[in-house]
C-alpha cells in the first residue's frame, strides 16, 4: 500500500477533529469536535473518505449544489466517526495514544482516498477524451 504524496491540509483537519474527539468524555463534546473539523477541513479540501454523499441535479439550485454534498457527507462522516471514537475509547489503549492512532489513520486514510479519486478521474478524463478524439476522426 503506498501512502500518500503529500498530506490534504483538509484531511489534516479532519484527522485532528477525530482526535480531540477521542480525548473528549462525552458524546455530545465528541460530535461537536468531528462536525466543527468536518466542516472546517470542507473548504481546505474535499474529503477522500466520504461514507454517504447525495449530489443533486445539475440543473437543481445552485445552493442545494453546495449545500446537500457537505450536508449529507457530513452527517454521515459524523455517524461512522463518533461510531469509531466510541469503540477507540472502550479499548485498553489510553486515550491519547487511541487519539493520535486514530486521528492519524484518519489523516493518511482520507489523504489516500484522495488522491485516489483524483487518480480514476484523470483516468476516466482521459479515456472520454481519446473516444472523443476517435469518434471525431471517424
Amino acid at each position: 500500500m503506498n501512502l500518500p504524496s503529500r498530506i490534504r491540509p483538509g484531511s489534516a483537519v479532519r484527522g485532528a477533529g477525530v482526535a480531540l474527539a477521542c480525548l473528549s468524555p462525552g458524546l455530545l463534546g465528541r460530535g461537536r469536535a468531528v462536525l466543527a473539523s468536518y466542516a472546517a477541513g470542507w473548504p481546505l479540501s474535499r474529503p477522500g473518505l466520504q461514507v454517504f454523499v447525495v449530489v443533486p441535479d445539475e440543473d437543481a439550485e445552485p445552493w442545494r449544489g453546495a449545500v446537500v454534498p457537505l450536508a449529507t457527507s457530513g452527517a454521515s462522516w459524523a455517524l461512522v466517526m463518533l461510531a469509531a471514537t466510541s469503540a477507540v475509547r472502550r479499548t485498553a489503549l489510553p486515550a491519547p495514544i487511541a487519539a493520535l492512532l486514530l486521528g492519524g489513520a484518519v489523516t493518511v486514510g482520507d489523504s489516500m482516498l484522495a488522491d485516489l479519486g483524483e487518480r480514476l478521474k484523470a483516468k476516466s478524463a482521459a479515456a472520454a477524451a481519446a473516444r472523443d478524439a476517435e469518434a471525431a476522426t471517424s
